[in-house]
């Protein structure tokens, strides 16, 4: 399991529909199917970690080169 580094930020599910310009289902359809990282959930609150967000959107990047 990763150490949680205490400057990485979450991002809420919101705040990923903003980033990639998508639906809320579509957030939770691609966290399902590893698109996106696994959430961290805390009582009611999900976040996504941004290094972990970060490295898909990078990935992403290389991959269409």
């Amino acid at each position: 399991m990763k150490a949680i580094d205490n400057t990485d930020r979450g991002y809420s599910t919101a705040e990923i529909c903003s980033i990639f310009s998508i639906h809320k289902s579509t957030v939770r359809r691609w966290a399902l199917n590893g698109t996106l990282p696994p959430p961290i959930k805390i009582g009611r609150s999900t976040r996504f970690l941004k290094s972990e967000v970060d490295q898909v959107i990078n990935q992403k990047k290389a991959e269409r080169l």
